[in-house]
């Protein structure tokens, strides 16, 4: 049942991001900033992303549930560890000059 409320919330909350992006490229079609011959395959784009985050978490959450406990503390296990080693690289620390500029 919560599974159905989330998935609900997620599918309302992309819908609204992709109605915003078309609005966006339409803006940008109207003030020139877009070129029309790229309309199509910027829209294509949008609606590929659209779709793309609409199965994603219905792949995800069935895969899930088909899994057993113990995959489950070794999926955990090592999304945590990359977690670690992200954060101790400091590539998300504040006030660090981007990656290959010194």
């Amino acid at each position: 049942m919560i599974e159905t409320m989330v998935l609900s919330i997620w599918a309302s909350l992309v819908e609204s991001v992709a109605l915003i992006a078309i609005i966006v490229l339409a803006f940008g079609v109207i003030v020139r900033a877009v070129a029309p011959g790229d309309v199509m395959r910027r829209l294509g784009m949008i609606i590929g992303i659209v779709i793309l985050l609409l199965m994603m978490p219905v792949i995800i959450a069935s895969q899930w549930n088909s899994m057993s406990f113990g995959q489950h503390l070794g999926i955990i296990a090592v999304l945590g560890i990359l977690g670690v080693i992200v954060f101790r690289r400091g590539a998300y620390r504040k006030g660090d000059k981007l990656r290959g500029q010194r």
